[in-house]
């Protein structure tokens, strides 16, 4: 993908305009730049030329005398940040591995349709982060088909023990090799020991202001009903205790977030096929609870307490309105401990000026039933793509990269720095952080811009280590756990459904054909709508118009049996 950068600038005209739902959530990352940092710590430093070897066995070591240049797709990374030599995490990594990458960049909007283009056209980065998912799936099936992306090495779980170790976690990866016949993509893990769940509960939560809640006398409870969170919005909306006028926001929502936030959490399928009571595949399009969801979306909106545009706003638009303007009453969110770190003690309590530990009540959101609503989150977000025409010795690099950062050593860097430089241990062998209180590890407010984002080697997410990481603070990695259980507390394997991967995997002409963004579609419903009733009336008159494209998948996965 030779002149990446201005090539890319090009294939991104026509694809601007286009949005995504992202599977999973947007790590907590600013798109400011930050100070180049000194070189690395002593402590950290490897030699250009040395590295883990292949297969990843404890003491073997394999040189890299060729530095590399590798290019690097990712989504959302720091504007102009240098992820090379910007901060001693960076340069840890490209020392260690000897490359150089050349990091090319897409927004959370763009994500889908870059990647597409990209990949149809023959003109793919080297390494990409694709985001697979249910309606990415078909793109996926169809590349593997045509070699339009790397089919890994039979061998090559021998030669990366431990990234084949973390793969096989992710329940994604070994039924897409059965699927396809191979390994074309490589799901990074959300969780490898501290699994929360099964099936597993996202990340998102519903964000509100404590202090405001006690000042108009709403309860503070372990979750919330969507109706229950909006008469908390209500509430503050005509009392105004923080005295914002006509600046107060009192829920903050994206589109994403709020289909998720409404939508989701009354209809579990809300966005695919499933099997009934009776074992018949169904369409969640046309449940009942869907059209609650709508309902609930409609009358925010319609009441003023979304924000009155909530249609046309950007991913971190809506966490901005809360975590700095602190405007929002409320927002749904990240709810991962890492990110409440940046979000809430380094973000909130810095432009809103009051402690987010006392300010700041985080808890899941429930379907009007009281019951938690979610498809298993599968454990994974994103996955790792190769160019079909990597070179090998790159392809090789990487994944010993990869290889790396699934070993103890490799993954604790990742996630808590550098032992003696961000963290040590007390006298009874507990990690204790060396950073400032409120100091966040990664992002552009934190020590290392360059570990956020997901952008140098992780197969392993920070998920797995978020609840014993010395580096966020014990209140809101306990905040995160409270949440993560409340979940499967109020779930009921009914509404919080374990992967049925018959659907899921599902592929066909039809399946790839009844392919849409819900997300623009169930939001045209609500803000095309005058009434409640005409909230009904056009999901009915959606539905008529879709079905043609939907009987057929229906038609074919009851033939499965």
């Amino acid at each position: 993908m030779s002149n990446m950068k201005k090539r890319l600038s090009l294939l991104l005209v026509g694809a601007l305009c286009l949005s995504f739902t992202a599977c999973g959530s947007k790590p907590a990352e600013s798109s400011s730049g930050a100070p180049a940092s000194s070189a690395a710590p002593a402590s950290s430093a490897a030699p250009a030329s040395s590295a883990p070897a292949g297969s990843g066995q404890e003491g073997e070591a394999k040189t890299y005398d060729k530095k590399l240049k590798i290019q690097y797709a990712n989504v959302a990374p720091i504007e102009g940040y240098d992820y090379n030599a910007g901060d001693p995490y960076a340069q840890f990594w490209s020392e260690k591995f000897n490359w150089e990458l050349e990091i090319v960049s897409f927004s959370w909007d763009n994500w889908n349709e870059t990647i597409r283009i990209w990949a149809n056209s023959g003109d793919m980065p080297d390494v990409s982060i694709f985001n697979y998912g249910r309606g990415t799936q078909p793109d996926a099936a169809s590349w593997a088909e045509q070699g339009l992306v790397k089919r890994l090495p039979d061998d090559w779980k021998e030669r990366w023990p431990n990234a084949a170790r973390v793969f096989e976690k992710t329940s994604l990866g070994p039924q897409m090799e059965e699927q396809y016949g191979g390994v074309y993509f490589l799901p990074r893990a959300r969780f490898d020991v501290n699994l929360p769940g099964d099936p597993l509960p996202n990340h998102q939560i519903m964000y509100i202001r404590k202090d405001w809640a006690d000042a108009v006398g709403f309860p503070i409870k372990d979750a919330y009903k969507v109706s229950e969170i909006m008469d908390y919005a209500r509430l503050v909306k005509e009392q105004d205790p923080g005295g914002l006028g006509g600046n107060l926001v009192p829920i903050a929502s994206y589109p994403t977030h709020a289909l998720q936030m409404f939508v989701q959490h009354n209809s579990t399928f809300y966005d695919t096929f499933y099997k009934d009571a009776d074992g018949v595949y169904q369409w969640g399009g046309t449940s009942p609870d869907t059209l609650l969801g709508l309902q609930l979306m409609y009358q925010a909106f319609e009441e003023g307490l979304l924000h009155p545009e909530f249609y046309a706003l950007k991913a971190d638009q809506d966490d901005d309105m809360f975590r700095i303007a602190g405007t929002a009453a409320s927002v749904y969110t990240d709810g991962t401990a890492t990110g409440m770190q940046v979000n809430m003690m380094a973000r909130f309590t810095e432009s809103v000026g009051i402690d987010a530990r006392e300010a700041v009540h985080a808890v899941p959101v429930l379907g009007e039933d009281g019951k938690f609503h979610q498809q298993d989150l599968i454990n994974y977000w994103g996955t790792i793509v190769f160019a079909p025409d990597i070179e090998d010795e790159k392809f090789e690099r990487y994944m010993d990269a990869l290889d790396f950062g699934c070993t103890e050593e490799g993954y604790r860097i990742q996630t808590a720095g550098f032992e003696g430089e961000d963290y040590e241990y007390d006298a009874n062998g507990n990690m204790v952080s060396l950073l400032p209180e409120g100091m966040p590890l990664e992002s552009s407010e934190g020590k290392y811009p360059s570990i956020g984002g997901y952008m140098l080697a992780n197969l392993k997410l920070w998920d797995d280590f978020s609840f014993e990481t010395p580096v966020v603070d014990q209140h809101w990695r306990d905040v995160s756990k409270a949440a993560y259980d409340n979940k499967v507390k109020y779930g009921t394997p009914e509404t919080f459904a374990k992967t049925d991967w018959v659907s899921w995997a599902y592929d066909s002409p039809a399946r790839r054909q009844a392919s849409f963004k819900y997300e623009d579609e169930y939001v045209g419903i609500v803000t095309n709508s005058r009434s409640l009733e005409e909230v009904e009336t056009n999901w009915k008159a959606w539905i008529d118009s879709k079905m043609p494209m939907i009987q057929p998948v229906l038609d074919e996965l009851n033939a499965l049996g």
